[in-house]
């Protein structure tokens, strides 16, 4: 009997992926664990394995395409088995909690009317801009699984139509920095959001980096850098406050064991938060080695969905751009983030004389239903302290 291989829900959010490349051809025999195509994800790129042994049946997308969560994407046949007609899967999730083979979600399906004489599934949203527009639907080349037309393809068809207006078209977000914004955007109408700073002596910090940077890097084989030190330090602060160390799970507090920092990665495709676990237990070395190749993987597209979940809290650091100081946006469902900019040698009151000293601005963000402004405070004060007199080995 035939194996659907379908395009796996590789995270809560995921809702399609895109077909990077076929690593095996139609009429190919293929192993079970066997790799048969790259596809990627609103966060990561990633390849699905064949779920059985046998002959690769008909490729039902081709390279780029965008395919639904769930959809049927090709076969794995028995020798001289005839593939069934391509239709889409009719199973559905009974709850969140259940997962098919290789955590697959298939959506509900929605049967499509046609339109007049145009015979392709279009979606209501696509629908309604096409007729907003006065877009024959006809001519539209849908992008979507089963030709599918989506709102951007009537949007391309718009700016097609007018090229005039080209510049001045609306780009629709899509992929990562699509999830980015919808996340960013739910949580800060979610979670009550207060800010709270401190200016920091960072000549102490500055001085344990140029002692143990030769030492370190011998060890990690990478450069140390200040994000490093931030993020053993956010984590032994993390650790003497556990009240900060905790999640928003919806409906109360979920407290963690170990204290994970994210650290906010900049690329082309949007922001990406990696996660390095348990840092308290790592040494310096272990964590300059461990973040250097998470940021390795965000930038080159290989980081797994591990690498990504489990953060209790992130750091992120715009001191490389030049910028003294900014207020982020809390990553749900963390309760607080913390905004560092960069080390500026500024004047300071020192035993009562003007002296000029290398500080630097820390701009906490949290979240008011999981902390009150005294143990934000408490944490943000711990955090300083750890800058300005750091333990580190």
């Amino acid at each position: 009997m035939a194996v659907d291989v379908v395009m796996p829900r590789l995270g809560l959010t995921m809702e399609e992926g895109k077909i990077i490349t076929w690593l095996k051809k139609e009429g190919e025999r293929v192993v079970q664990g066997e790799a048969l195509l790259g596809i990627e994800t609103d966060k990561v790129s990633v390849e699905v394995e064949a779920p059985a042994s046998g002959t690769l049946g008909p490729v039902l997308f081709p390279d780029g395409a965008t395919v639904t969560v769930g959809q049927v994407i090709t076969y794995i046949l028995a020798p001289g088995e005839v593939p069934p007609r391509a239709e889409p899967p009719s199973h559905q999730p009974s709850t969140v909690g259940h997962t098919l083979e290789a955590g697959v979600f298939p959506p509900p399906q929605s049967p499509e009317r046609p339109t007049g004489h145009h015979q392709m599934p279009v979606s209501p949203v696509a629908r309604g801009l096409a007729a907003q527009l006065g877009i024959d639907l006809t001519k539209v080349v849908g992008t979507g699984p089963q030709g599918r037309v989506l709102k951007e393809d009537v949007q391309h068809m718009a700016a097609m139509l007018q090229p005039e207006a080209a510049e001045n078209s609306v780009e629709p977000l899509q992929g990562l920095r699509k999830v980015v914004a919808q996340r960013m955007l739910h949580s800060f109408q979610t979670a009550p959001h207060f800010y709270l700073c401190v200016e920091v002596d960072a000549s102490q910090l500055l001085q344990t980096s140029e002692r143990l940077r030769e030492s370190i890097e011998k060890v990690s084989h990478v450069r140390l850098t200040f994000s490093d030190l931030v993020i053993k330090i956010a984590g032994q602060a993390l650790h003497e406050h556990p009240e900060v160390n905790v999640v928003w799970d919806g409906v109360g507090i979920r407290r963690l064991d170990t204290a994970n920092v994210g650290l906010a990665v900049a690329t082309e495709r949007g922001l990406i938060v990696p996660v390095l676990h348990d840092v308290v237990r790592k040494s310096l070395a272990e964590i300059s080695s461990e973040r250097h190749d998470l940021v390795e993987k965000v930038r080159s597209g290989r980081i797994s969905l591990h690498e990504l979940e489990g953060g209790s809290f992130t750091v992120s650091n715009l001191g490389t751009f030049a910028i003294d100081q900014f207020i982020a946006i809390i990553n749900p469902p963390q309760a607080a983030i913390v905004s560092i900019g960069r080390i500026k040698e500024r004047p300071v009151a020192v035993n009562g004389q003007v002296a000029i000293r290398p500080t630097v601005f820390l701009t906490l963000s949290a979240d008011h239903r999981i902390l009150d402004g005294a143990e934000a405070a408490q944490f943000l004060g711990r955090f300083g302290a750890l800058i300005e007199e750091p333990s580190l080995p």
